[in-house]
Parts: structure tokens; C-alpha cells; sequence
């Protein structure tokens, strides 16, 4: 519609300047062609260079855009979630839930058969092994609607569309790895180990007081109780911003000689160290004061302490759904479209035990 009435405007401007170039080209004694198309030409000029300002009865073309917008987007900010990938996949892309899914069952090896030596008595006592059943619930994440107005797809020099479309899914992963965060840290009670370094000042806003800043120990420690696990598989390690710059101050760990790790200290970072393989993010795990892991969403307290996760591959399991976009075209009330998005993710240690996933919690200090 809105570019059948240009094309009529158009149209009429044309027949408009053809009759009064007809007239100026008689009195001047010359052909219509070269009056009517400065006539017109006219037209198109003005409406394009001052349109706010058309007198009445002009023919008004549609509206040109006199500001100029720069084409590099800035991005909104979102902390790295990679880390929750190095889990175990439950699903397949064949199977992955909907939306109206609620739950996923993981079924659970709870007995072992029992070794007998030299047996002498027959037949044999028989046993009946019992499985079970472990249910992860799949949350249902989604993000409020936001309206596309149709002026403002006209308005802008990048693609608004997409870039609402690729937040709308930024925010959804976000709310995945924060969801993740809390289900990693469900971790038995024995593996949660606390800090034991010399105490620095709390690092991140609303927290106060001092903590006790991460040791070689501390992360020996870790890497001890996973090895009594008998759980084999790669393992990984989830570092706070906090802890990583701790790390990096500790000799042993950034020395070639002693972790044959050619690039850490070059690069600032640690990539591999005693069979971990490390994500940083400039947050990861939050527990009270209490030791216990701070539920999503939960506003920060001024005794919270950050963590580190060390973790087997296959010791926690996730499931990730089919994600959903949802656009509403050309709604009347609002001028425009609305698009949101939703996807069902769920998160849980894979043992009834809790083995294979170990919390450092930071311990307060004087």
C-alpha cells in the first residue's frame, strides 16, 4: 500500500509538471520536454531535501532520512558461555524437547553385582540389580516480546531485525548458563573445598571484606578428590576472572619447565594445566555465606563468595531443546511486528552421589 500511494504521487507530480510545462514551453517558444522535467525535477528536490516543511496540497513523497547512523552496531555485552557445552549432551537434534516439554528421565546403574572367590556352594545366590531412574526438569526460558515498528525498519542502516532476533537468542543462552551455574554447583558436601591464600579484597560489586585468595593447593586439592572418583573422561575447569588473575600469579602454574605449557605465560592465560581444560568467564559460581549455591536470579549479598568448578565431561548431563522464535507480523495495535523466543533447558549432575564435580569456594578472611 504505502508504495502504491508513492507510485500515485509520483504519477501525479509528473502530469502536473507536463501541463505547466506545456504552458511555459509555449510562452517561451521552446518544446514541453525540457520545462516539464525541470518542473518535476523540482518536485522530487524538494520533497526529498525538505519534506518536513511542504505547504499544503504539494505532493508529499515518502519521508527521506536526514540523519545519518554509523553501519558498526555496538553490540550489546554477554559473558562468555561456552564452558556449559563441556557437558554431556542427553539429547539428539532428532529427539531435542519442545516447548511444551517438562522433563527428561537418564536412567541409573544403582547396584553391582557382588564377587564371589573360589566358590564352594551351588547353585550360586542370585541376585536382582535395580536400576532407577534420574529426572532432569527442563526449565522453560523465554524473553518478553519486543515490538519492530515498521518506521523504524526504515530508519535504521543496519538490520534491526536481526540484531533483535540475535538478542532475543544471546539472552536466552544467558539465561541457560546461569541456569547451568547453579546446577553445577549442587555438588556433594565433600567437594566443596574452600580457598586457603593470603586474603585480598572482595572483587565484585556488593561484596565486602576480604577473601582468601586461590593457591596451588587449593587447585592440587580439587584435582585430588577428582581422581578418587575412579570417573574417567576430559576434565574441565570453570575460573572466575578473580581466581584466573590469582592463578596467574602463581609461579608453578605459568612456568614452562614445570607445566610443559609453552603458551600460558605468553599469552596471559591457561589453556591446559594437569589434565584440565580451562574456561575463564568474568563470573562463574556464586555461593553464600553458608556454602550454599545462590539461586538464579538472586540479588548478591555482601558475604557471597565466587567459585571455581572442576568437572568430568560426563558427570553432568544437560539438555537443550529446540529453540523457538516467535514473530507476529504487522500487528495494527502496535505498529509493527513483535518477536520473542523460548527453549527448554535443563541441567543435573548425572550420579546419585554427586562424584565428578567439585566446587573451591572462597573463604572469608580478617
Amino acid at each position: 500500500m504505502k508504495h502504491l500511494l508513492l507510485i500515485g504521487k509520483l504519477l501525479a507530480g509528473l502530469f502536473l509538471a507536463a501541463f505547466i510545462g506545456g504552458a511555459v514551453g509555449a510562452a517561451l517558444g521552446c518544446g514541453p520536454a525540457v520545462p516539464t522535467a525541470f518542473i518535476f525535477g523540482a518536485q522530487v528536490l524538494r520533497a526529498c531535501v525538505n519534506p518536513a516543511h511542504q505547504v499544503a496540497g504539494s505532493f508529499a513523497f515518502e519521508d527521506v532520512l536526514t540523519s545519518i547512523f554509523t553501519r558498526e552496531l555496538q553490540k550489546v555485552l554477554f559473558a562468555d558461555n561456552d564452558f556449559y557445552k563441556a557437558t554431556k549432551l542427553l539429547n539428539t537434534a532428532a529427539d531435542a524437547p519442545g516447548i511444551a516439554a517438562a522433563s527428561y528421565q537418564i536412567p541409573q546403574e544403582l547396584l553391582l553385582p557382588e564377587g564371589v572367590v573360589d566358590p564352594a556352594v551351588f547353585p550360586l545366590e542370585v541376585q536382582e540389580l535395580e536400576g532407577g531412574n534420574e529426572i532432569v526438569t527442563l526449565n522453560l526460558l523465554a524473553t518478553k516480546p519486543t515490538r519492530l515498528g515498521d518506521q523504524e525498519e526504515l530508519e535504521v542502516a543496519y538490520d534491526r531485525r536481526q540484531s533483535i532476533l540475535s538478542l532475543h537468542s544471546s539472552v536466552l543462552d544467558q539465561m541457560a548458563a546461569a541456569s547451568a551455574l547453579n546446577k553445577m554447583s549442587q555438588v556433594a558436601a565433600g567437594n566443596l573445598i574452600r580457598t586457603t591464600g593470603a586474603a585480598e579484597a572482595a572483587a565484585l560489586p556488593g561484596l565486602t571484606g576480604n577473601r582468601k585468595a586461590l593457591t596451588k593447593n587449593d587447585f592440587i586439592k580439587a584435582a585430588e578428590l577428582l581422581d578418587r572418583t575412579d570417573m574417567k573422561g576430559q576434565r574441565y575447569a570453570l575460573i572466575p576472572a578473580t581466581m584466573h588473575s590469582q592463578l596467574l600469579k602463581i609461579d608453578d602454574f605459568v612456568s614452562y619447565e614445570k607445566t610443559g605449557n609453552t603458551t600460558a605465560l605468553a599469552k596471559g592465560q591457561l589453556g591446559e594445566l594437569m589434565g584440565f581444560k580451562f574456561y575463564k568467564r568474568s563470573t562463574a559460581a556464586m555461593f553464600t555465606v553458608g556454602g550454599v549455591a545462590k539461586a538464579v536470579g538472586a540479588a548478591a549479598a555482601s558475604g557471597d563468595n565466587e567459585a571455581a568448578l572442576f568437572w568430568i565431561g560426563d558427570a553432568i548431563g544437560r539438555v537443550e531443546g529446540a529453540a523457538k522464535m516467535y514473530i507476529n507480523e504487522a500487528q495494527a495495535q502496535y505498529l509493527g511486528a513483535l518477536a520473542n523466543g523460548a527453549v527448554r533447558f535443563g541441567m543435573k549432575l548425572l550420579r546419585t552421589d554427586k562424584k565428578g564435580v567439585v566446587a573451591l569456594v572462597q573463604d572469608a578472611a580478617a
